[in-house]
């Protein structure tokens, strides 16, 4: 009788996480514009290895997590000699993604247009150029492969031009310039995993400033330039499942750079800041996100702060690059609710909320929390997915400043989510 159970025992562990069969042939229908043996690589599942349907899950999901197909499926053959046939069912998108986005306060407006093939040369990797009108006229090209066929390395290169009117800030003065930026950026992955990579990268800047009014700066000129060399460190761990318009998980970055800058002492710094994003599935139609980003670097008593407070990029609603800081605290939460969907588009509204403060330069950490640095928003906004190119969502986002009475209301729209 313990023999009969021993033996039960032994053939259910066998079995339940596997079919029992050896795979015989691996192929993925419908991937026409998607390199196959670069999809082969990336999975675990393997000619001549037996089959498991937890890797084949894994496997599943690494192919949704590419981001570039509206479905991953599959099916599974059993030949009369008792081998498997695995096939995956993908279905494929248009891969010239658009990049478009508009997006403005009272008296400020920013415009993007660009393109990025995001499936160059069948292999997920990104090719493409922005152009951009914030003030003045931008314009970068850049190319991105993320993870070679090998599974373990990686590659990025950029050429930008970046010109906008940026304030500085000294002491109790602001004054404006015309600044240009132009940049060349290599950098190199490797991956220790499906989700954690490794990245070193390097940049060359030269940058200009040409003041623009008559503000009193004291100790620097009106007009001036200088180089700028970056090394940058970083670390990422994606753990964020892609389930279409919904997100499920966690992702954690932390990066590091040293800028050094000829002639300028009190525009080179250290800096290194964290990223924590965590998505979570609510029924059938919800979506909650949070994103948490600590930051910290040299704290020169400078004008050239690395951290600055903006609506664009981290608080929206609170107005044009409004402050410049050593040390930034920020948090994003977003709610999404599914409310259409139809063949051609997907429809979500949204609530959310933003709050940011910053170590005004020279000051303690603990003046990031003064209340009089507080800037809390919140505000609603609309989704729209589309479901003929694929990663494209339409958002529209308004906001207004939650703790003080302030009727300002501002907008942001554009091509991609918050975060």
């Amino acid at each position: 009788m313990i023999r009969n159970l021993l033996f039960i025992a032994l053939f259910l562990s066998h079995f339940s996480n596997g079919y029992g069969q050896t795979v015989e042939t691996i192929h993925f229908e419908g991937a026409t514009k998607t390199d196959t043996n670069y999809l082969a690589a990336l999975i675990d599942c393997k000619v001549g290895t037996e089959l498991d349907s937890t890797i084949l899950a894994n496997d599943l999901q690494t192919l949704k997590n590419l981001n570039l197909f509206f479905s991953v499926d599959h099916s599974v053959k059993i030949d009369p000699a008792g081998n498997a046939h695995l096939v995956f069912i993908i279905e494929e998108a248009v891969y010239l993604y658009p990049i478009v986005s508009i997006s403005g306060f009272k008296d400020q407006f920013k415009f993007q247009a660009g393109a990025n093939q995001i499936n160059f040369l069948g292999k997920a990797q990104s090719i493409g150029f922005l152009y951009q009108y914030y003030d003045r006229h931008s314009l970068a090209v850049f190319y991105t492969a993320p993870k070679h066929a090998n599974g373990k390395t990686g590659h990025e290169v950029a050429l930008a031009k970046y010109s906008t009117i940026e304030p500085l800030y000294f002491m109790d003065t602001v004054a404006s310039f015309n600044f240009d930026n132009y940049s060349v950026s290599l950098g190199g992955f490797y991956w220790l995993g499906k989700k954690l990579r490794l990245g070193l990268g390097g940049m060359y800047m030269w940058e200009k400033y040409e003041q623009l009014d008559n503000a009193d700066i004291g100790y620097i000129q009106n007009e001036f330039s200088f180089n700028k060399y970056q090394i940058r460190f970083r670390t990422d761990y994606e753990g964020i499942n892609q389930h279409y318009e919904f997100r499920e998980g966690i992702s954690a970055a932390f990066f590091s750079e040293m800028i050094h800058t000829e002639g300028m002492p009190e525009a080179s710094f250290l800096k290194a800041t964290t990223r924590f994003k965590y998505f979570k599935r609510l029924g059938k139609r919800g979506n909650f996100g949070i994103q948490n980003q600590l930051g910290i670097s040299t704290n020169n008593d400078s004008p050239f702060a690395p951290f600055v407070l903006d609506g664009f990029i981290n608080v929206r609603g609170v107005g044009n690059r409004v402050e410049r800081g050593t040390a930034e605290f920020i948090i994003n939460a977003e709610y999404l609710h599914t409310v259409l969907k139809k063949k051609y588009f997907i429809a979500q509204v949204a609530a959310f909320s933003d709050y940011g403060a910053l170590r005004t330069p020279g000051a303690s950490i603990a003046s990031i929390f003064k209340e009089q640095k507080t800037n809390l928003y919140g505000g609603i906004g609309i989704r729209l997915h589309s479901r003929f190119i694929y990663k494209t969502i339409f958002r529209l986002d308004l906001s207004t400043k939650i703790i003080q009475n302030d009727k300002k209301v501002a907008f942001t729209f554009g091509l991609g989510q918050f975060f």
